[in-house]
Order: C-alpha cells, then structure tokens, then sequence
C-alpha cells in the first residue's frame, strides 16, 4: 500500500513544480516599459492564488512621436525673375512711398504704376515657360495683344489720369509719369528694347524738369518724387540691357502661349522647386533592324554598327575606309557636264525658294508684324467730352472746324494726317500728339501749345499764345501773330522747327528764324555753360 501513496505524492509534486514553473516564466516575460516605476511593476505580478496574464505586446511598444510636418517647397525663381522682383521692391516701392506722400492724382497715377509691372512679371514668367506665338500671322498677333493686355489696361489707366485732368496744380507731376511709362513696351522690341526704356526717360524729364524748376528746394518731397522715378526708369534699362540685350527671350521647347495664358489665369503661375530633382529622360529609341541582304560597304557597317566603337573602328582603318566607294568619271559629273543635268533621273524637289538645283535657297527671315495700332485703323472722331474736345483719326480731311468753343476748352488732336484744324474762339489749351503733315489754325490761347511726336506740321495762332511747347517732334513751322512776340517756345529732342516772325523781314514781311539744334557745352570756374553753335559763312 506503501507504494501507491508514494506514486500520488510524486504526480502532486511535480504537478506543484510545473505551477510555479509556469509563474516564474511569466514573470520573467514581464519587461516593464522605459519610465514606469514599481507600482506598474507590482500590479504585474499576479496575487497568489491566481495564474498570471501575459500582457499584449503592444502595451509596452516604445511611444514615437509624430514626424513633423513637411515644410512647403520653396519656389526657385530664375535669376531674371529675380532681379526683375528686386526692381519692383526697391525702386518701385520708393517711387510709390513718395506718391503717396504727395496723395492724390499722384497717389492714384503710382497704384497704376506698381500694377503695370506686377502685369508685367506676369508676361516675364509666361515667356520662360511658353514658346513665342507665331509672327506674321494674325492668330499670332491676336494672342501677344492677349499676353499684353493686362499692362496694356494699366498703361491707359496712368495716360488718363493726365488726360483727365489738365487743369490740375500736379499736371507736371502725371505728365512726366505718363510719357515715361510707355518704356514698359520694351518687351515688344525685337531689337535693342534698352534703347525705348532710354527714350521714354528723355521724354519724362522734359516734363520732369519742370518739376525740379518748381520745387528747387532739395528736401522738397517733390524733388525726392521725381529723382525716384528716374531712378526706376534707370533701373529698368539696366536690367534690360543684362537680361533682355536682344528682345524678350521665350521657351524654344516650351508650351503654347495660349495654354500658359490660360494657366496663369486659372492657378498661380508654377516654377521649378528647389530640392526637387527633375524627372528623369526617356530612354533612347530602340534600334532600327540591321539589313543583313543589303550591301556590304564600310559605310553601311558603320550606320548599322549603332555604337561609337564601330565608328572608330572605321576611322583607324585610314584611306582604306573609302575602299569600297565607286568612282566617278569626269564624263560622269553633271557639273562638268549641264547636257547631263536635263536627262538627269533625279527629281529635284519643288519647294520655295527652289531654283530647279537639288538645293534650295534658304528661307527668306518672316516679316515682322506691324503694331496693331498701324493695322487696325480706328474710326475719325469730332466730340467735346466735358470741357476737351477730342479729334482724332482724321487723314486727308482739310475742312475740319471746331466752333462753340468757351474759355475753359481745350482741344486735344491725336493721330491725324494730312488734315487741316480750325479753332474757332479762344480756348485753353490744344495738344497735338501724334500727328503727321497736320495744320492747326486757332484764334487765341490762355495757356499755349503742346506739340508731342508729330512731324511736318504748321501752327499759326492770330491772336495770342503765350507759350509754346515742341517735344520730339521733326519738321515744323510755328507762324507768330503781333500779338504774340513776347511768345516762349520750349523744344526738347526737336529738329528742322522754323519760326515766322511778323514784320522781322525786308519790306515788312515775316522773317523765318530757325530753331537751334546744335549747343556747344564748356566748363567755367566749375559750372557747365551752353552756347549756340553759329556758323558764319
């Protein structure tokens, strides 16, 4: 009986073994995380009595805290565009800041102002991403008036705020802007653009000096206004003679124009991102077959070789590489021979410029197109709007008459040729800008005469004027009345202008008295002194 006693014992023994085996390898998985401290450890350990639980993996996984947000890419703007913003930055923001210190007409001219360039970057980033529309066409023409028309819209904003507004005391002030301001049509030269930025400066300061003269003081804000504004016109022509020498430069394998315009309307105009590697190039064609029935001739081996191996392969081989080419007979030549040419089997290919020989003539360069103002020619047009009367468009119309005029009129003649004026009455002011082999006869002025870009034309005022003003214009007669000899007559980039003077000549007739044209500047105890160059003979 002894022995099964000693049996029961041993089954429960080891049974007892096997429990608190299983205990210590429970507590031995226990692996308490980083940070916790003995209560958590404690609170693992299982009570007597009962079976410990494994506790899930993830309970003791290592806390990882969250990467941090990407940072938004950085947009690499090419070094024109660059330069361009630095311009708008510096220069234009001056120019702004003294503009709205003045305030008004000023203030309104310079948000114009800042616009027209901001259009005009636009144009700028267009360029570097599409291909140049076609020229000579008019679908080419009509889509770069479309890539224009947002400076364009802007640069009549700036020229009718000085139109709008002749009688006001800061009429030098948007007069200067406004002729300077067109030196943004650089980006539709072809050739030299620095030089209309050039231009365009030598005509702003004609009303520009006028200012200075006005405010001579040099803390005047006026002067500060006006130095800013020469100096973006500067800057702006050393920017096109470092980027633009030649012309805007546009994307030879970029996209269509249109499709670019449409994008930029659409979404913001995107560029290269810095950091971001370009994708990479599509692999090379696939070889085409090789002809193992055609002929067998060095130079066949070397075109269907495929590899630079084979070429120099051919080349190493010295004069015998030309060892299987044919030789040609003098009487063989067709240039030593013409009777060969008219039986010749080779059809010689009709195309322009082709002359009946294998080669063609190279391509003629395209015409250019013409502005669209030359193109496109506008309606004649005769109305008083407010108190200016606008006359404009009128070619070879000599009976053109201008009555019901008052006092505070003023009349302004824009693009006519060969056409003859008649100002009934006294008025104002009259301008005449743009015109070519146009007359003007008027009664009487208050304020006087504006001649701008017009050529062969002939002004005679029968009462008084007291001033005249000619800027870059070319061949001009102005006839003075007796009333008006004590008349001041201004030019600027002017030449071939005569003046008739009453009772000056022989017998009483009038004298014809030229404009100066050639000045001779010297240095006199530190100051430049300006002469007239006469010339005795």
């Amino acid at each position: 009986m002894a022995q099964p006693n000693q049996m029961n014992n041993l089954t429960t023994l080891i049974k007892r073994l096997e429990a608190a085996t299983s205990r210590l390898e429970d507590l031995t998985t226990i692996i308490p995380p980083p940070g916790s401290d003995a209560t958590s450890i404690s609170s693992a350990v299982p009570a007597q009595g009962t079976r410990a639980t494994i506790p899930a993996l993830q309970d003791f996984a290592p806390v990882v805290a969250a990467p941090p947000a990407p940072k938004p890419p950085v947009v690499e703007l090419p070094a024109s565009i660059e330069e361009f913003d630095e311009l708008i930055a510096k220069q234009v923001a001056l120019y702004v800041q003294y503009s709205q210190q003045i305030g008004g007409l000023v203030a309104e001219q310079s948000k114009a102002v800042e616009s027209c360039f901001a259009e005009q970057r636009k144009f700028l980033i267009i360029t570097l991403k599409a291909k140049k529309p076609e020229a000579g066409s008019e679908a080419g023409s009509n889509l770069l008036m479309q890539l224009l028309s947002g400076m364009q819209a802007e640069l009549t904003k700036v020229s009718n705020i000085r139109e709008n507004n002749r009688a006001s005391p800061l009429f030098n002030q948007i007069s200067a802007v406004s002729e300077g301001m067109p030196a943004l049509a650089w980006v539709t030269f072809d050739t030299k653009p620095a030089d209309i930025v050039k231009e365009m400066r030598s005509a702003a300061e004609f009303y520009g000096n006028r200012v200075l003269k006005e405010h001579n003081q040099k803390d005047d804000v006026h002067n500060k206004w006006i130095q800013s504004f020469y100096d973006v016109l500067k800057a702006l022509e050393a920017y096109v003679k470092q980027h633009h020498l030649m012309g805007v430069t546009w994307n030879y394998h970029g996209i269509d124009a249109a499709e670019a315009l449409a994008a930029s309307s659409s979404s913001p105009i995107s560029l290269t991102v810095a950091g971001g590697a370009p994708p990479p190039p599509p692999p090379p064609p696939p070889p085409g077959p090789i002809n193992f029935d055609g002929p067998s001739s060095p130079l066949s081996k070397v075109s269907s070789g495929g590899d630079m191996g084979s070429v120099f392969e051919q080349l190493n081989r010295g004069t015998s590489v030309t060892a299987g080419l044919k030789k040609v007979d003098k009487s063989q030549m067709t240039h030593k021979n013409p009777e060969l040419r008219n039986n010749s089997i080779v059809s010689v290919q009709s195309r322009p410029g082709s002359s009946g020989s294998l080669r063609g003539k190279s391509p003629a360069p395209p015409l250019k197109s013409k502005p669209a103002s030359l193109t496109k020619r506008k309606p004649a047009k005769i109305e008083l709007e407010g108190n200016k009367w606008i006359v404009e468009n009128f070619e070879n119309d000599q009976n053109i008459i201008i009555d019901n005029t008052e006092l505070n009129h003023s009349v302004f003649i824009f693009r006519c040729k060969n056409s003859t004026i008649q100002v009934k009455g006294k008025v104002n002011l009259i301008t005449i800008n743009e015109c070519v082999k146009t007359n003007v006869v008027a009664d009487s002025l208050v304020s006087g005469i504006e001649l701008i870009k017009s050529y062969g034309f002939a002004i005679q005022v029968l009462g008084k004027v007291p001033n005249v003003q000619i800027d870059q214009c070319d061949g001009g007669q102005v006839y003075v009345s007796e009333e008006s000899l004590d008349v001041e007559v201004f030019t600027s980039k002017t030449s071939a202008v005569n003046i008739y003077i009453p009772n000056a000549g022989e017998d009483g007739d009038s004298a014809e008295r030229a404009v100066p044209e050639q000045l001779k500047h010297t240095i006199r105890n530190g100051q430049l002194v300006s002469e007239i160059v006469e010339h005795a003979g």
